[in-house]
């Protein structure tokens, strides 16, 4: 498998679980999320290596070969990308423009998921937002008025998100072990990975 191959007009592949997690059926959920992504995932890790930007409920890395974040907690949530992003220190009051812009995005219906993780509590402060349709949205939490521990929001509309700015592509906000925020933009669309279809009878 080579991920680092895409068809022309686009740079690069994704690995994004958001849709395996809507609502699924949880009897089954381990070894079919295993058998769709666990060889994608594996794939891009080791591609990516680089630096890291981890804090207690997210794993997030970012190398030359791209980057990925992962649930420490849960890791079937995993989002990767082998384009190389943008990364850069932000001030706590900057976070909350950023966060403030990522919700109106995602309300506005020109995002295609919202992941916010405010505790690590038991269970867990999170808010799971994914756009099954032009209308429909599957919803997991509650959004919070508080500067979240992990923000990642998935863009793909009509208009540019300011702070991302394009119409597509992946916004992540981290807050640090040490309280600083570190904002990482990839921007554009990736060729998405194709997972195995399930089996039938």
């Amino acid at each position: 498998m080579n991920l680092g191959r895409a068809p022309a007009g686009l740079a690069g592949i994704s690995v994004n679980t958001d849709a395996s997690l809507v609502d699924p059926d949880w009897d089954v959920f381990a070894a079919e999320h295993d058998r769709r992504f666990g060889l994608a995932i594996s794939q891009l890790k080791s591609q990516v290596r680089g630096r890291s930007f981890d804090n207690e409920v997210m794993t997030l890395r970012v190398g030359s070969g791209g980057f990925y974040v992962q649930s420490r907690r849960f890791p079937a949530a995993f989002h990767g990308d082998t384009v190389k992003p943008e990364v850069r220190h932000v001030k706590a009051d900057e976070v909350d423009l950023l966060v403030w812009e990522a919700v109106a995005t995602y309300r506005a219906g020109d995002a295609r998921s919202l992941t916010c993780v405010y505790a690590d509590d038991d269970p867990p402060d999170v808010f799971f937002g994914y756009r099954t349709g032009p209308r429909r949205r599957y919803e997991l939490g509650l959004l919070r008025s508080v500067r979240p521990l992990h923000l990642r929001v998935v863009v793909e509309g009509e208009h540019a998100m300011e702070s991302l700015g394009a119409a597509s592509g992946v916004l992540i906000v981290q807050r640090l072990t040490g309280g600083s925020f570190v904002v990482v933009r990839a921007t554009g669309q990736r060729q998405p990975f194709l997972t195995f279809p399930d089996r039938v009878g």
